[in-house]
């Protein structure tokens, strides 16, 4: 269905302040975490009244776990395994899942933050943080199955998946207590690959 002149605009709008107020949930959260976080802040920060943040997401749950849904990049996670099609090697496809890895974690650090704080005190708010971080790891999980499989790697994919992970998430998140690693991200990528893969011993 084409939608006339008006009503266009009028959703394009309606969209335009669902944006504005899950980016003013972002800013907050990653300031206060989900008990620092107001409703009325939050509204005041999209400017717009509470009633319309309500009228949007019901609840201040609702609102961050739909902010925690925008700003997880699912959509992301599938459309980079689908281009692993079109990469012909391991290692090529392991760079590509890295440098994306880096990309991903750098634009959500903020949130990766605030969720490690939480988990502590708002353990729901916490798991909900994660979902996607999950839906990763299970995306990748199945990916490492096929190259166990297939012969090109071994050991049990859950745990090369969680490995591999873990070595981007660190590299990324101890980026703040290791300031003086100034190096580029396909270098970085490249080291972090080759030990994967490799391991630190020379050959």
């Amino acid at each position: 269905m084409t939608l006339k002149a008006p009503e266009a605009a009028l959703k394009h709008g309606v969209e335009d302040t669902r944006l504005r107020i899950l980016a003013a949930a972002r800013t907050l959260y990653a300031q206060r975490g989900s008990r620092g976080t107001t409703t009325r802040e939050v509204a005041d920060l999209a400017g717009v009244n509470e009633a319309t943040l309500f009228r949007h997401f019901g609840t201040k749950q609702q609102l961050l776990s739909a902010m925690l849904d925008h700003y997880s990049e699912r959509s992301t996670f599938i459309s980079i395994f689908e281009r692993l099609r079109d990469v012909p090697t391991l290692d090529g496809q392991l760079r590509l899942l890295g440098g994306e890895a880096i990309e991903s974690l750098r634009r959500k650090e903020d949130l990766i933050k605030a969720s490690m704080a939480e988990e502590t005190s708002n353990p729901e708010a916490g798991l909900c943080a994660w979902r996607a971080p999950v839906e990763g790891r299970r995306l990748l999980s199945d990916f490492m199955r096929g190259k166990v499989e297939s012969g090109e790697l071994r050991g049990d994919p859950e745990t090369l998946a969680r490995i591999f992970m873990s070595l981007f998430f660190a590299y990324v998140v101890g980026g703040r207590i290791w300031r003086e690693d100034q190096r580029p991200r396909e270098e970085v990528v490249h080291t972090i690959v080759d030990t994967f893969m490799n391991g630190a011993r020379p050959r």
